[in-house]
């Protein structure tokens, strides 16, 4: 992990402004960016870094070339220091933005979580059991809107009111424990490079999503 020096309160806001310029705006907000980085600090292996920044920048073009070395370094600096939360006992400070009376706070947060996983190589699905990852998965995708979007794309029910709010309670209610459960899944992967034992065979690309949305994989979990 990189030396650099951690990120303050000012470096996050310089970071902020600088992606809030207009020939940067497809890139994500730091609530989005700090889900993404907790779920390339979590994969079954390293994500290579030109992966990451791709889905964090989105289409940009960069001012200058002293912009773009500012914004990578402000970038790299945040992703190291994620997963240094990640690893610490004390945990990481979740980052968010408020919302509208009805909105889901971490909705983009957990956007960003599912698109790290979806860059990740090998995939989460073919590298752990199935039925444990879509334990894992599953908060991520209730609190964002995709497993509500998945099921009413597919025709399958989804109950609405009373019940989707307790739903959506219970998905925040495991959240933060959910995040340090998944970096600790694939520890042993990750750093000693030992597989997690899988129940079944490899999920293919048109093969439909084991996480139940009833798209194919590629569209789904495998997508990015």
């Amino acid at each position: 992990m990189s030396s650099a020096p951690r990120l303050a309160t000012s470096d996050l806001d310089r970071l902020e402004a600088l992606l809030s310029a207009d020939h940067l705006q497809d890139s994500m907000t730091l609530d989005a960016l700090q889900g993404l980085f907790c779920a390339v600090a979590s994969a079954p292996a390293p994500v290579p870094q030109e992966r990451w920044l791709a889905s964090a920048l989105g289409h940009h073009a960069f001012a200058s070339a002293d912009e773009e070395r500012e914004v990578t370094d402000l970038l790299v600096r945040f992703c190291n220091d994620t997963a240094r939360g990640l690893a610490a006992e004390e945990g990481l400070d979740i980052l968010s933005y408020p919302v509208e009376e009805g909105e889901e706070e971490l909705a983009v947060w957990c956007e960003g979580y599912l698109v790290g996983v979806a860059i990740a190589d090998p995939d989460w699905f073919t590298a752990g059991d199935d039925e444990t990852v879509n334990e894992l998965l599953l908060p991520f995708m209730t609190l964002s809107g995709r497993l509500k979007e998945h099921a009413l794309e597919s025709g399958e029910p989804w109950e609405e009111g009373e019940a989707e709010r307790t739903l959506m309670a219970e998905a925040r209610e495991v959240f933060y424990d959910t995040v340090e459960e998944a970096y600790h899944y694939w520890f042993d992967s990750r750093i000693n490079r030992i597989p997690q034992k899988r129940e079944g065979g490899k999920v293919g690309r048109n093969d439909p999503c084991p996480c139940g949305s009833g798209k194919k994989y590629k569209a789904c979990c495998g997508a990015g």
